[in-house]
């Protein structure tokens, strides 16, 4: 008989997590993953902006983090500009698609509950995370980041500092590419560590977004919103979700 895989969960958030968040980012620090202010992550952990994996015991194996970057108008109206993706890090290394999985989960619901007006940000300063990240639509943004994006990652840092340099962005042309390596991960769950020939399956059961939209999912993996190399800086990712939403639900 052969031994089932063994299963981790891919969920979002709730504010019972936190201490266990904070927790898995303490043990594993890295150079290159940022220490945030505590009070925000508290606030974030609590509004399900962490996707985190878990084994079955509870445990998390990998996390990342969702940050809304927000400017006030003239009338004082706020807007989310930018949403980035962030302190993405993760213990279960060999199996190609964890990352994948989890990246494009938490884009693709920061897209359909909290699109930003501009367009989704991170910055990745490894050359594997980077062509990790550059096969899910992400490319490198072009001259230097505006300063208004600088300074709301500089505000969400507890340690360090925010830089100008490796900043990449996915705008709109890139979350069909996203959708559909979200579509593969949920047609085919198991992963395979190709050098222990080790075998593991997400498991999305516990993800109240998955069960609600991943019929969404699907239907944006069809789309085609324009050329994945030339993302457009100043495309409105809210407006172009807001009418996509409209055709799609009639």
């Amino acid at each position: 008989m052969t031994d089932q895989p063994k299963k981790y969960f891919v969920r979002f958030s709730n504010a019972n997590d936190f201490d266990k968040i904070s927790d898995f980012y303490d043990l594993n620090s890295h150079k290159n993953v940022l220490k945030r202010q505590t009070e925000l992550m508290e606030k974030l952990t609590e509004d399900g902006a962490v996707i985190i994996i878990e084994d079955e015991k509870g445990t998390i194996v990998a996390s990342s983090i969702t940050y809304a970057h927000k400017t006030t108008d003239k009338d004082g109206v706020e807007h989310v500009n930018w949403q980035e993706i962030g302190t993405t890090r993760s213990v279960l290394n060999g199996f190609p698609g964890v990352f994948d999985a989890m990246i494009a989960m938490q884009t693709l619901r920061a897209f359909l509950v909290e699109p930003p007006e501009k367009t989704f940000a991170a910055q990745m300063e490894t050359l594997p995370v980077q062509t990790l990240a550059g096969k899910l639509g992400w490319r490198r943004l072009q001259g230097d980041p505006p300063e208004k994006l600088l300074e709301g990652k500089a505000k969400t840092v507890a340690d360090g500092h925010a830089t100008d340099n490796d900043w990449f962005i996915l705008g709109l042309e890139g979350l069909p590419t996203m959708a559909k390596w979200m579509e593969k991960t949920m047609d085919n769950p198991v992963l395979e560590n190709k050098k222990t020939g080790e075998k593991i399956e997400l498991d999305f059961s516990k993800s109240t977004f998955f069960k609600m939209f991943s019929y969404e999912i699907r239907n944006l993996a069809k789309r085609d919103f324009g050329d994945i190399n030339t993302p457009d800086p100043q495309q409105n990712v809210k407006s172009s979700r807001d009418k996509w939403l409209k055709n799609f639900f009639r």
